[in-house]
């Protein structure tokens, strides 16, 4: 048989694409859906010039968008999410300036990243340091604002080689404020050492400057240290002084991002410091911003508050603006795609959200008008708030799910549709027997003072109380909250603690001892023993010893089954007081609170428990913001409006009746 009539068909075939001329004609909204899908790439496509009729004539925004419009820009992004790629890559091309003194080998040692340094022509210059060469270079630049010059330092971490540098360099520039957004360990890398002295006893000295802590404050996602700068003569006397703040946060991992209303309420913290200083003291310098490597996190803070600080003045952002300029003034300034879109939805949460916390002496009035209903929507406050927290809520995928939906683990849980997301799950490490897993339906919430402060989960199965005193030993407990009282010898809901002063065993390897008990109106208590027998051969032969844990449960009596809120609120207030008085005595490991069914009750707990923290320490009240940081990691918490409006009443009912004599005994 003659090949040739095959030939054709041995010939490949042209892949047929469409040639930039050709999609000269075809509008913007048509070229974005096909970006969208993958139809064209984006280096063959312009858009069209601008066009008033056109809907999308504000693709690339070149001037401020007014904050009554952003949500419609935010809108256009989440239809058509290539446009962040777009704005990103267009804007990461202006990166043209020289950086000769960076790239220089006397220089190299001193940069963690080589794709995060300063240009030559706005990189923040030593004095040189007892006149030895090449000491003038320190990897930081000035970045601008939106409304000021020189707004900002963005530096790197500093190492071993620069942390004399940094301390010159916040000195020389007699810095308003540092702002840390990388924790010094992340998992096993060193990302920046501890540039402070460990605690309020040390005194730690670079070059000339020494360096004290004055006082910590600790809050779940941050801390603020105030330092005491001074240099002395050769006498020892101290001969000039300055008081510095930091601002550290520390849940925010490389090439991650975090929660935005977290980041919405570090900014507050540090711009309500921030402003008071630059008010009294207009001779005050930058404020400093680093990372690990000054890249991306410090970029993304700086979006955020740089276009915050433009709204406050001028009722608009300039993202796509703002993003150039901060390309203009550092390589690797946010570092990708995620990172910008975080920003967009940061700064569309402020818009939508705003401020919701108000003073603590404001809060009788302040529920008082909550309960108008408006004209038009007949909605109060409580129902729009809710309404909001509602629509903000994550959604959380079977695969986000999936240790809750093996095989194994499925029947472990009383509801399928209410199961932890891996990320945010506390896992099992006893070892119980080859029939066990690592899981349990329970899941980390955080407290307004401490990440993890909380351990939310279901009351027991008959098959996994082994599994809940593994929680509860695993993860070091300091005390256990039950929030409800089921019938007596139920089979739904099966004993799970020795109710008598004897021992008793759960699962094959925890025994639980029964040491003391008090039993108030409408809450009983137990402290217990924890023992655990240790079974597996590994653990045997390496000698490992499990000590026993001591930790005491609470149980609310006075929230009968079926009931959305309790019979009294002032016991359930008793309730977390007592709590937070045996936690004093432990070392605050965190409290396990269990519910029926995981999901009811315990967001209110964990909730208002947050919002009291909060009154105690800052004399603010915010429920918006507590609801959602509860539900975060499980979105079923706190999940109807009954709910809801207690959690105000339960802090209403706090400030008139506990929160005078509870400051006193702080004091």
């Amino acid at each position: 048989m003659s090949t040739s009539r095959y030939a054709d068909l041995e010939k490949p075939k042209k892949k047929k694409t469409l040639s930039s001329t050709s999609l000269v004609s075809i509008p913007n909204t048509i070229k974005l859906s096909m970006l969208n899908s993958g139809l064209i790439s984006l280096d063959k496509v312009k858009l069209s010039a601008r066009d008033e009729k056109n809907p999308l004539s504000q693709t690339m925004p070149d001037k401020p968008t007014e904050l009554r419009h952003f949500g419609k820009l935010c809108e256009q992004r989440r239809k058509f999410p290539i446009l962040y790629k777009l704005e990103f890559q267009t804007a990461v091309k202006v990166e043209t300036n020289t950086c000769r003194h960076a790239t220089r080998k006397a220089n190299a040692h001193k940069n963690q990243n080589p794709k995060c340094i300063p240009y030559d022509y706005n990189r923040v210059v030593l004095g040189k340091y007892e006149n030895i060469p090449d000491t003038d270079y320190i990897n930081a630049s000035y970045v601008d604002s939106l409304l000021k010059p020189n707004a900002y330092i963005v530096t790197q971490g500093p190492t071993e080689d620069t942390v004399l540098d940094f301390w010159r360099m916040v000195w020389q520039e007699n810095c308003s404020a540092i702002v840390m957004l990388t924790k010094t360990f992340d998992f096993t890398k060193v990302m920046c050492v501890q540039y402070w002295p460990p605690n309020r006893e040390k005194e730690e000295i670079y070059g000339d400057v020494h360096i004290t802590v004055q006082s910590e404050e600790e809050l779940a996602n941050f801390h603020i240290r105030t330092f005491r700068l001074f240099k002395v003569n050769k006498d020892n006397v101290v001969t000039e002084e300055r008081f510095l703040l930091q601002f550290h946060y520390t849940e925010w991992h490389s090439h991650t991002c975090p929660f935005s209303n977290a980041i919405l309420e570090f900014r507050r913290r540090v711009r309500s410091v921030v402003g008071t200083i630059i008010k009294a003291n207009s001779q005050v310098g930058p404020m400093l911003v680093h990372c690990n490597d000054g890249g991306g996190r410090s970029g993304v803070y700086l979006a955020i508050d740089a276009n915050m600080e433009l709204a406050e003045e001028e009722d608009s952002f300039h993202v796509f603006g703002y993003l150039k300029k901060l390309r203009q003034s550092r390589k690797g300034l946010i570092e990708n795609v995620d990172q910008y879109k975080f920003v967009y939805d940061t700064l569309e949460e402020f818009v939508i959200c705003g401020n919701s916390w108000f003073p603590v002496k404001e809060l009788s009035q302040r529920l008082k008008e909550k309960s108008l209903k408006d004209n038009v929507t007949k909605m109060n406050s409580y129902q729009r708030e809710y309404a909001q927290i509602c629509k903000q809520t994550p959604r959380f995928t079977i695969g986000d799910c999936a240790g809750g939906h093996r095989g194994d683990n499925r029947e472990k849980n009383r509801d399928v549709l209410c199961v932890p997301p891996d990320n945010f799950r506390p896992y099992l490490t006893s070892f119980q027997g080859n029939s066990f897993t690592d899981y349990i339906n329970a899941v980390f919430v955080d407290g307004y003072t401490k990440p993890r402060e909380y351990i939310v989960t279901e009351w027991p199965l008959q098959k996994t109380c082994g599994e809940f005193w593994s929680l509860v030993y695993d993860h070091e407990c300091s005390a256990i909250v039950v929030l409800c009282q089921p019938p007596p010898n139920s089979q739904q809901y099966p004993s799970c603690w020795p109710e008598g002063r004897h021992s008793k065993k759960y699962g094959p390897v925890f025994t639980i001892d029964h040491i003391s008990h008090n039993h108030y109106a409408n809450i009983k208590s137990w402290i217990f023993r924890i023992n655990k027998k240790v079974i597996s051969l590994t653990e045997l032969m390496a000698g490992v010893k499990a000590p026993p844990r001591t930790v005491q449960l609470f149980q609310l009596i006075c929230w009968p089954m079926g009931h959305k809120v309790p019979t009294s609120t002032n016991s359930l207030v008793e309730l977390m007081n007592m709590v937070e008085r045996w936690r004093q005595k432990t070392d605050y490991g965190p409290v396990c609170v269990v519910s029926p069914d995981g999901r009811s009750r315990a967001g209110v707990y964990c909730a208002a428990n947050a919002c009291i923290e909060q009154v105690i320490q800052h004399g603010e009240v915010d429920v918006f913001q507590a609801v959602k940081t509860v539900r975060r990691h499980r979105p079923q918490l706190v999940d109807n409006m009954t709910e809801y409006k207690y959690c105000y009443d339960l802090v209403l009912h706090y400030v008139l009746h506990y929160l005078n004599k509870d400051l006193k005994e702080k004091k």
